[in-house]
This record gives C-alpha cells, sequence and structure tokens, in this order.
C-alpha cells in the first residue's frame, strides 16, 4: 500500500527548526544544519505538516513505501 510520507525541499530548508515539534512521530531532526525524515517508517503523513516555512523551505506529501 502506498502512503503519503514527508519530502523536505533540503536547498530550500534553513535549519530553523520549526518543523520538528510539529511532528507527533519523532521522524524529523536537524542534522548538519537541515531538516531531514531520519525514518519514513515513523512518519505518518500528518497534514499538519504541509506548509511554508521560512526562508522558502517547505514540506510537501510524496507518497512513499
Amino acid at each position: 500500500m502506498k502512503r503519503k510520507i514527508i519530502d523536505i525541499d533540503e536547498e530550500k530548508c534553513t535549519g530553523c527548526g520549526l518543523c520538528i515539534p510539529d511532528c507527533p512521530e519523532g521522524a524529523l531532526q536537524i542534522i548538519d544544519g537541515k531538516a531531514r525524515l531520519v525514518s519514513d517508517l515513523f512518519c505518518d503523513g500528518a497534514r499538519r505538516m504541509y506548509r511554508d516555512l521560512p526562508g522558502g523551505g517547505d514540506l510537501r506529501r510524496r507518497t512513499g513505501g
């Protein structure tokens, strides 16, 4: 079954960390100054995560495994 998970535009990510507390599953971390999805197994694709962030960064849904 395909499901929706977070897609981080790493080129636009400023590392502000605003996305981290929005993720109830703990699937995001700041690594080397950028937000990273550390495990797509944890990601539940919560709608509250899909938003624009400072500096033009954004989080969008993509189809995952």
